[in-house]
Formats: C-alpha cells, structure tokens, sequence
C-alpha cells in the first residue's frame, strides 16, 4: 500500500470528530446552493488539527491526511483513479542537505564566499558531490529566450560548460503586450532561469540578488535555501550542477574590482539589443549532498463522464495539501497546521467533488480531483503528476487550482488568475455574471503568483489552467478592509505557527469560492470543444506541438 493507513485510534478520533460536527448532506436544491461552509469547516479543522503535524511530506501527519482525504472523496462517492484501483500516486522525493562551496578568480584577486551570508548554492542532480573547476562566465542579463516577444539573451552564443551569471526578473516596460508589463511572467522566475540554462548545457547559474528585483530580501534567500531541500527523483540531463545566488554587494564588488558597473548593466540587460559579455573571471564550485529518500502520495479521485467520446476527456481540479510540518525548536508545540495555506483549498476541493459527484446527471466529461502533495517544496506533487499524468495531457481540457481559500467572508469580487490567457476566461466571466460578481484583476501582479501554485506543473506541459482566488472587496467591509486583511495574513502567519484554525471564521467566503468552481466545473465540464491558449500565448505552442504528435500517430 502507497500511503500507510490511519491507525485505529486516529481513525476513531476522526469519526468521533466528523460525527460531532458534521450536519447531514443537504439535497442539491439549485445548483447556487452547492457547497457548505459548515461541510468545508470539519474537513478544514480536521487538517489543521495538530494530529495532522503539519502535513510535511514523508511524515506519520502526511500520511494521516492523505488518509482523510481519500476517505472523504470515497465516501462522496468518486472512484480511485489511479491504476482505476488506487486513490493514492505514489511520489518518492529526495531530502538533500548541501554543503556548497565558491571560489571566483578575477585577474588580480580571489573571492572564497561565505555561505548563507555571500552565496547559497544547490543541485538537483542526484550525487554524493557535484563539482565546477575554472569554469568561464558569462553575464547573461536577465538569461530569457521568449520568442514570443522576440527577446533573446542567449542569441547565438554557446553557453556550454559555462557558469551564466544572470539578474532575477525580466525586462520592465509599462506595455501590457510586452512582458505582461507590470505582472511577473514565468520567465522572470528564478526557476525557469535555472532550467532554460540547464536545457542549453550551462555547468550553473548564478544569481545576483536584488531586494527590488527579486520582490523579498536576501534573508529569504538564505533561509530557504540553507535548510534541507526536497526534490523529484529524475534523470540528470538538462540540470545544472550548481544553482545559486550572491548578494548584489558581491556582484557590485566582482565588477567594480574589473571597471564594470552593476546599474549600468541592470539597465543594458533591458535593452532587446543586449548580448552576453565575457568575464574575466573563472568559478570554481563543490556541493557535498547527503540525501534520504522520502514517499508521499499525490491522492487523486474521479467522477467518470457519461459522454461516450468526451468521457475521454477530464477538467482537473488541483490544490495541495501539504505544508511545513513540525520544528521541536520552536516556542509551544512548534507545528505549521497550515489552515489557510492550505487546509482551507484541501478542504473546499472534497467538498466540490462531493457536490459534483453527487449531480442526478454526470457531466460529459471526466472530472478528475488531485489533492497533490509536495507544493511548499517547490510544486513537487503536481510536477510529478504532471510528468505521470493518469488522464493523458492532450485529453486534460483544463485545470481549476485552489490554493488559500478565503476565509474571511464573502466578497463581490473574484480573482481568476490565468484565465485572460485562455478561453477558460470566456467561462469564467460566465459564472461570474450568473453569481454576480466581478472579474477582478490580480490585485497584486508583480508578485507572479500564476506562477507559484500547483497550476504551473500543468501550464508547463501546454494545459490551460486558472487559479481561482477571492477578490478583495467584502461584503459589509469597508473598502480596504480585505486588503488589511490579506497583508496581516501575510505579515504575521504566512509560512509559521500561527496559521492556525480560527473557529470565527465565517467560512461564507470559502463556500463562494467552491461554488464558483463547482460551476466552473459544470461549464467547462459540458463545454463543446476544450479550451484553447490565445494566440502567442507563451504556452500555447507546447500545447500546440502535443496535438500535433497525437495527430501524427
């Protein structure tokens, strides 16, 4: 069995729980009414409670929750997807700490940086030691090749071998045609910088890091990347052998000391005439890894389509159910439960499958519900499903992510990120008109957030996706009020012990949120054709080219 079972002790504690709390199953009446506050609080509370842990991947509370959640979408009556016999898709993931170290020779000088406080550096290649010996540099500007807005850094230059120094971000512009203008596309992630690289052949990647570039401080950076890290098992091709960062003091005192200047070349990095330069310098970089391996199940359930052809064809829906688990240094019990971040989602999706599951006619299509696990370490789960899907890609019309469900109450407004990239947005504004709210854009586009949740996994590999967030204006609130709210949020619980279970929440806003997406689902669900990326979208040609593979064959 993939995910151990749920001891009986626990199991009785669960049902105690579930049949103290939990009033009977309501007739669907109008579909308006779909989806309960008081359904999504037991399922929200039950994993945020302490017994959960956390939800860390690989530990005794993941496997609780794993356990709850398959329970749950059984009892609501879908079938286990995987293999049509399992709930649970297995993910083996490895736990690496690194020990890094890097040298830059510059023509008169040496630079041996300190780690944590100069430089963080890591690999995904699976290796007691990884290793760069006077490897030449090159400055890469901001190392994006995007066709579609007819920008390349890389040009014509070989970059194999080479260590490629690069800036985090993309090129400004308040032109929304270009770069999304303000918004953050995925080519200014740090992770598409690191794979396009490794897809070239580079030896690593540096990053310099800016506090206004990057969108947080260096001590971000070395908190998260000085601590164990969690990674898919995967072949070595296309992975760099050192992905790091130094501080922007290091890169102005590289420069500086060879008669270069950092802003200068931040403002030629914005330039379409950019080309990469040569550095007189030579990286030599070791990571010593020590690794243990960890499984965790994505869980993953469906209700089948009654269509005969369209039956072949499924909405995903998505959102994670992991979190940050224990850490037995810290003050009281020392457990991240992860309420809102994101026991809220988890909870809110079995209640949207319940709902759908229990329609008096099946939808045309297959509706498929992954509860995937590994996304605090870097969208893990729904990476590995999206390399092992159950439900061929080309036939997955849509993705639907939830991640953070409001709990605050409802709102006049909802976010839809994404969905102005496809016709999902067709839909979207649809729903939306039929409940009467407003399509509100992303209240906070620099930060790229389309692409930090699990929906990525799955724009990567060519499907429209959207991720479905409360807007901001609430109900009987004054006009700032859900922004004060997010921002607290953000300041005081996000990623800690604090984010826990608030019996006050109204949960009124979580169940908007799962009605909408019930009726997303309903609407995509019976759609005619399958959804399609604007033109010059930057993932339609993935889609694009698999379409054309499977009319090939």
């Amino acid at each position: 069995m993939l995910c151990k079972p749920v001891s009986w002790l626990t199991t009785l504690s669960i049902s105690l729980f579930i049949s103290s709390n939990c009033t009977s199953p309501e007739s669907l009446g109008k579909l308006d009414g779909a989806v309960k506050a008081d359904r999504i609080r037991v399922h929200l509370q039950t994993l945020s409670a302490d017994i959960m842990e956390g939800r860390a991947p690989g530990t005794s509370g993941g496997e609780r929750a794993a356990s709850y959640i398959a329970a749950q979408l059984k009892e609501a009556g879908l079938m286990p997807a995987v293999g049509d016999t399992s709930y649970f898709q297995n993910v083996t993931l490895r736990g690496v700490t690194h020990t890094p170290s890097l040298t830059i020779r510059g023509v008169n000088r040496t630079w041996r940086l300190a780690p944590g406080t100069q430089f963080v550096g890591v690999t995904q290649i699976e290796s007691v030691e990884t290793a760069i010996r006077n490897a030449e540099v090159l400055f890469m500007g901001y190392g994006i090749e995007a066709p579609e807005y007819s920008w390349n850094d890389y040009g014509a230059v070989d970059v194999s071998n080479k260590v490629l120094l690069m800036l985090v971000n993309e090129p400004s512009s308040p032109d929304s045609s270009f770069f999304d203008g303000a918004a953050l596309t995925y080519y200014g992630r740090w992770s598409y910088k690191y794979e396009e690289a490794g897809r070239k052949g580079a030896a690593g990647v540096i990053l310099i890091h800016t506090t206004s570039m990057a969108g947080y401080g260096w001590n971000v950076i070395q908190n998260s990347r000085s601590k164990e890290q969690i990674y898919l098992r995967q072949p070595h091709e296309n992975l760099c052998a050192f992905e790091g960062w130094i501080t922007q003091e290091v890169a102005s005192e590289l420069l500086s000391a060879h008669g270069f200047n950092l802003d200068e070349w931040i403002a030629g990095a914005n330039s379409p005439d950019f080309k990469p330069v040569a550095l007189p310098f030579k990286v030599s970089a070791a990571i010593t890894n020590s690794t243990r391996l960890i499984d965790s199940p994505n869980v993953i359930a469906k209700i089948e389509g009654s269509d005969p052809v369209l039956k072949n064809e499924c909405i995903l829906f998505t959102s994670h159910y992991d979190h940050l688990g224990m850490n037995s240094l810290l003050p009281d019990d020392g457990i991240f439960n992860g309420a809102f971040d994101n026991a809220s989602g988890t909870a809110t999706l079995i209640e949207i499958a319940r709902e759908l599951a229990q329609l008096p006619v099946r939808l045309n299509r297959t509706m498929l519900f992954a509860a995937v696990t590994g996304e605090e370490s870097g969208l893990l789960g729904s990476q590995y499903y999206a390399q092992n899907p159950v439900f061929p890609l080309v036939k997955t019309a849509a993705n639907i992510n939830i991640d953070g469900v409001n709990v605050w109450g409802a709102t006049r407004d909802i976010v839809a990120r994404g969905a102005q990239r496809s016709t999902i947005g067709m839909a979207v504004e649809k729903v939306a008109r039929e409940m009467r709210l407003t399509v509100a854009p992303d209240p906070m586009p620099e930060q790229g957030l389309f692409f930090r949740s699990d929906q990525l996994s799955l724009v990567k590999v060519g499907v429209p996706a959207v991720f479905v967030t409360a807007g901001l204006s609430y109900v009987g609130q004054p006009e700032n009020w859900g922004r004060q709210m997010m921002e607290e949020y953000i300041r005081v619980r996000y990623h800690g012990v604090d984010d826990e279970y608030d019996p006050s929440w109204s949960l009124e806003g979580a169940a908007q949120i799962g009605r909408f997406v019930f009726k997303l689902g309903l609407e995509l669900g019976n759609a005619a054709d399958m959804p399609r990326w604007h033109r010059n979208d930057q993932f339609e040609r993935i889609r694009d080219e698999s379409l054309k593979e499977i009319a090939r064959h």
